[in-house]
């Protein structure tokens, strides 16, 4: 694998820009900017479909904030430590408002639902997210950086959304998700740039097989769960397959630094 000479930095406005273009090539059918303004749910069945979908939104971020508090003192980097601090405060504090959201719109408290949707990503995950420090990585690129397309047009094509989690979304959930991709991607490029080339070598093709490891872990979840968005909000998800492969290419090149055209043949979702 041959590293790359320039390359611009990665910002929210690149990531919009690369998936445009991924748009463009292999689903043209998605929008570039919002379809629609959504309406609220009306029906009895659409708040228990949205409810149902945001719950599984609450059970990712409480998983991510069980793994990084179980990770924080285990790998001694005060670096990571306090951008472990925020992730989970942040992550917890975006599951609780979904708590209560759901709360309010159904009368009861889903924290019960919510614990066992966040075991079944224990399930599926095993150790992964916490056998080493390459593992960890491993799963803040699948639950950080690899859904960023699919949120992106999700948000696109939603028609349905409950305003209060709407605007609770775009205030809070949008920039902290934004600060938490740029802070994965600081910490491995802190650890990454300090390596000898022979070292970089064994830790791209580490990270690689762990990131093959995690999409097989997921592929089921993520296939169900975009069945659930579907009928909760009405997104489209046709040909968002492709997409998400796409997607998942550009980003393991930028962080290995390496043209996406060098990187092995990687497991689709749709495997």
């Amino acid at each position: 694998m041959t590293a790359t000479l320039t390359r611009p930095t990665w910002t929210p406005e690149l990531e919009i820009e690369i998936i445009d273009k991924l748009i463009a090539r292999y689903a043209p059918h998605f929008p570039t900017t919002r379809a629609a303004t959504p309406r609220q749910p009306i029906t009895q069945e659409e708040i228990e479909n949205f409810c149902h979908f945001r719950i599984g939104g609450a059970a990712h971020d409480l998983y991510i904030v069980q793994v990084c508090g179980k990770v924080i003192d285990q790998i001694p980097d005060p670096e990571l430590q306090l951008f472990l601090s925020r992730q989970i405060g942040d992550d917890g504090a975006h599951a609780q408002h979904t708590r209560q959201r759901v709360w309010e719109l159904t009368g009861h408290d889903p924290i019960a639902q919510i614990q066992q949707r966040v075991q079944k990503h224990w399930d599926f995950m095993g150790d992964l997210p916490h056998r080493n420090w390459l593992g960890f990585m491993a799963f803040e690129l699948h639950y950080e950086l690899h859904i960023v397309a699919q949120l992106i047009l999700n948000s696109r094509t939603t028609k349905i959304n409950d305003p209060e989690t709407g605007k609770f979304g775009v205030e809070k959930i949008l920039p902290d998700e934004a600060y938490h991709r740029l802070g994965v991607l600081a910490w491995w490029q802190r650890k990454y740039e300090q390596a000898s080339p022979t070292q970089k070598q064994e830790i791209a093709a580490r990270l690689l097989e762990l990131d093959e490891e995690g999409q097989r872990r997921r592929n089921a979840y993520l296939k169900e769960y975009w069945g659930i968005i579907h009928r909760a909000t009405g997104a489209e998800i046709e040909g968002l397959p492709v997409i998400y492969d796409a997607w998942r290419r550009e980003v393991l090149a930028y962080f290995l630094d390496i043209p996406v055209s060098q990187l092995p043949k990687l497991v689709s979702v749709t495997e």
